[in-house]
């Protein structure tokens, strides 16, 4: 359980602690993380201890440091606290957090006033897949008003966060003024918001499924890559939704809807030599000739040159990353000599290398344009030399008179 100390998280834990007494075979354990963010924080660590203590649950407290985002300080201390539930939760534990049908009222007008689509909508899910096992809020449904009166009833004592009546913050601003005023004039507000939700998480399900078969169709066989025909036939919603879940696979925040719009106008339907670039945040979508690319690293590479001695054993490239190794070599069909080195060296431009039968030397700009290597990735392919005669292109081609079937000088 995530355990705040907060009157929420106290409820929940009382009453799983409660529920848990008759079942041996189930463990609970609670979770405390301090953000530091207050100057009381470790005076509610000590409440969280002794409060555990009376229960007969054990604690687990994490100090985290909480960086600025650029999403402000409330997505910050999210983020650090997420980061630890993940360290700690072992596989197939759920972890339990005490999040109830306010918290879901409030994040669904707070996703509408963005002007989120279905998957914002959908807001808080009641349970899902996380780090190895399953985070689930079983208060979702309950108004926070029925937690108040049962903490009330079973005289609990609990930390009140100074922080959550400052209504510069979007989410107390609703709590505090917008939502009272709602349930004045619809007293079912709550409940009502929070079943759009569900609505909206079962038709983002629908979506969702839909994107899938469509991510399946568009996909660039043998690749990571989308084909940008295949993308400009799909409707525009259906194609933001392929894009999106894309994205999301490679585990990556999703696109903002001036991003996907964007991808479209400067990549989808520009001309296929375009080399415009679409900058989203922690990534780039890039295109090349019929392919749409997600590029995380695009950094120029530093220029390179390494010996690698025999007997040839696993070499990376810091510059790169890139693994080279005696069974890739055997695989592209490089002969490797029985002593002595190989060079391997980043590309400069330049560079020929010996191809064909009868043998003739080739650019390998033009090898590289040929095999259909997107130029943002030509710099990081390694070239191999031995006696500073160009063996190979890493991956790409070997020279005539360095196959594994030629001896080699």
């Amino acid at each position: 359980m995530a355990f705040s100390a907060g009157m929420d998280s106290h409820v929940l834990l009382h009453a799983a602690a409660d529920i848990l007494q008759d079942r041996p075979d189930v463990a609970l354990r609670a979770i405390h993380i301090n953000h530091g963010l207050h100057n009381d924080s470790d005076h509610w660590v000590r409440h969280a201890e002794f409060v555990c203590d009376g229960l007969g649950v054990p604690l687990i407290t994490r100090r985290v440091v909480v960086d600025e985002v650029s999403d402000g300080p409330e997505a910050g201390a999210r983020l650090a606290r997420y980061t630890e539930f993940a360290d700690i939760i072992e596989p197939g534990e759920h972890l339990l957090l005490a999040q109830h049908a306010d918290d879901q009222a409030e994040t669904f007008l707070l996703q509408a006033l963005r002007g989120s689509g279905p998957d914002g909508l959908s807001s808080i899910p009641r349970k899902r897949t996380f780090a190895g096992g399953f985070m689930a809020r079983p208060f979702l449904s309950c108004p926070q008003a029925a937690l108040s009166d049962y903490a009330q009833a079973a005289g609990l004592s609990w930390i009140d966060d100074p922080s959550n009546a400052d209504t510069r913050y979007d989410r107390n601003f609703l709590r505090q003024t917008v939502l009272p005023l709602l349930q004045e004039r619809w007293p079912a507000t709550t409940k009502t918001l929070s079943r759009s939700a569900m609505r909206c998480a079962a038709a983002s399900q629908t979506l969702h499924e839909v994107a899938q078969q469509d991510l399946f169709d568009v996909r660039v066989p043998d690749s990571n890559e989308l084909s940008i025909t295949a993308l400009n036939a799909l409707p525009t919603e259906r194609c933001y939704g392929v894009v999106r879940l894309w994205v999301r696979q490679a585990g990556l925040r999703v696109p903002r809807l001036q991003d996907l719009r964007q991808l479209v106008s400067d990549l989808l339907l520009a001309r296929g030599d375009s080399v415009a670039v679409v900058n989203v945040r922690d990534y780039e979508f890039r295109r090349h000739r019929d392919q749409l690319f997600l590029v995380v690293d695009a950094a120029d590479v530093k220029p390179y040159s390494i010996d690698w001695a025999a007997p040839f054993n696993d070499l990376l490239i810091g510059e790169t990353g890139q693994l080279l190794s005696r069974a890739s070599c055997e695989r592209q069909g490089i002969r490797l000599p029985s002593s002595g080195t190989i060079t391997v060296k980043s590309r400069i431009g330049g560079e020929l290398i010996k191809l064909g039968e009868p043998a003739f030397h080739k650019a390998v700009k033009k090898v590289l344009q040929e095999a259909a290597i997107p130029p943002w990735r030509r710099d990081s392919i390694p070239l191999l030399y031995v006696d500073g005669r160009l063996v190979a292109v890493w991956n790409v081609v070997v020279a005539v008179d360095f196959r594994a079937t030629t001896e080699i000088a």
